[in-house]
């Protein structure tokens, strides 16, 4: 293939790679970065590959090592973090510590229809427990007034199931916020699409599997459900295509013994299909995980994942990234935490199907953590109450990280970054090499 503004050919790779555009700062963003360089230590020797520079006038080409090439480049920043856009709200946590979340995860029921050998949280399944959406539908425009930029509708149940989850979609959208849905697509249709996908940023399928029998094994559904999440997936890629839509529409594979024998027919389907992205992620064992498994990615079998790949060639007509998460797995697999205490608390939040706000999902149940409901109390009692304070104050000096929290938690990137910026170096800030 010939190199253009789009694509460009890796010789020592069977795929290829896309330009990414670099995001343009405005002014005042430009000026908030300016601040934040001079009053902290900017830099991050471990993570330099997720934090953008501050010229961002030209696109760039991201090159990886062989074994990487054949991942594609994650533009997403799956593997980082993205604070670094809202070094205001940084800036604020700073001074405040309390502060309101840039994101929320919102659970709108706690039933599934899959039986998925790697659920998280199978703990708190509870039959016919869904969200009031009457009551929670008029919280959203609190929500975006208080601050909050992003809401992600997964949590404990498969959210497809919740009757009224397209207006709820609908109404966080008019709040002005951001709105993103994780699904296992068996319930996905043309006309959910067409309503829902022009207010979504993002869709998820959580598929797993590349063929019919190994899906079966790791969802515990028949066979016959892949071919309808399948089929769902297509019309939902197709409507994006024919209403030339900005939302992304990718597939997940959670990589266990079970199925990384799939993972090559898997990245061939999904790049017939033309999702955006396959991410190929590590398993995580949540604390209070009933089905629990032990996942060693270091007996081979993050090997097998890179050694699949390097034999996988992608389409050149395919839009599809193949983004291979590696360091997570290799923090996984490691068991090391490089952060003594929580400090993401303040940044995000959750809600379960009873309309509970936690400051942290892995602690469902948990008093610690439970610091409202949004669906009896006005937000700015919850996310700025003695309850949440509280809350954010044991995790930042008193949660015991290694004998209670998530290895490899959604947040550690995140708390590798504040924690960095929370401890200044000796000697002053301003020399900054």
């Amino acid at each position: 293939m010939e190199a253009d503004s789009k694509a460009i050919r890796n010789p020592n790779c069977r795929t290829w790679l896309r330009q990414e555009p670099r995001t343009t700062f405005s002014t005042p963003d430009r000026e908030n970065v300016r601040q934040f360089l001079s009053y902290n230590t900017f830099f991050y020797s471990q993570k330099l590959s997720a934090i953008p520079q501050p010229d961002f006038d030209k696109p760039t080409i991201s090159y990886h090592s062989t074994q990487q090439a054949a991942m594609g480049s994650d533009q997403y920043k799956m593997d980082g973090h993205k604070l670094l856009w809202h070094l205001e709200r940084v800036q604020q946590w700073q001074e405040k510590r309390v502060i309101a979340p840039i994101y929320i995860e919102v659970s709108p029921l706690a039933y599934c229809n899959n039986r998925c050998i790697f659920c998280a949280i199978d703990f708190s399944m509870e039959k016919s427990l869904a969200l009031d959406a009457s009551r929670f539908i008029p919280k959203l425009a609190q929500m975006g007034k208080a601050g909050v930029r992003s809401i992600m509708y997964a949590g404990e149940g498969e959210p497809l199931l919740h009757r009224e989850l397209v207006p709820i979609i609908l109404e966080t959208k008019k709040a002005g916020i951001d709105v993103a849905l994780t699904t296992n697509g068996n319930l996905g249709s043309s006309d959910d699409w067409q309503a829902i996908l022009p207010a979504l940023s993002w869709v998820r399928f959580s598929v797993d599997a590349g063929t019919d029998e190994v899906y079966s094994v790791v969802h515990g559904v028949s066979g016959e459900m892949f071919h309808r999440t399948i089929q769902n997936i297509r019309q939902a890629v197709q409507f994006k295509r024919d209403n030339e839509l900005s939302v992304t529409i990718g597939a997940q594979f959670v990589v266990l013994e079970e199925n990384v024998d799939d993972l090559a027919e898997a990245v061939a389907l999904f790049s017939e299909i033309g999702v955006d992205y396959l991410a190929i992620k590590p398993y995580s064992l949540h604390p209070q995980m009933l089905a629990t498994k032990e996942v060693d990615y270091r007996n081979g079998l993050m090997d097998r994942v890179a050694s699949i790949l390097k034999t996988c060639t992608p389409s050149e007509k395919s839009p599809t990234r193949i983004i291979f998460r590696q360091d997570a797995m290799e923090n996984y697999a490691d068991g090391k935490m490089a952060f003594d205490h929580c400090l993401a608390l303040p940044f995000w939040g959750y809600v379960d199907s009873r309309g509970d706000f936690y400051t942290c999902s892995v602690f469902l149940g948990d008093p610690r953590f439970k610091v409202g409901n949004v669906l009896e109390q006005e937000m700015e009692a919850v996310l700025f109450g003695e309850k949440r304070e509280n809350s954010i104050q044991f995790g930042e000096k008193r949660l015991a990280l290694t004998e209670e929290c998530r290895l490899n938690c959604r947040m550690a990137r995140i708390n590798e970054f504040l924690t960095m910026i929370d401890q200044k170096p000796e000697g002053g800030v301003f020399f900054i090499d």
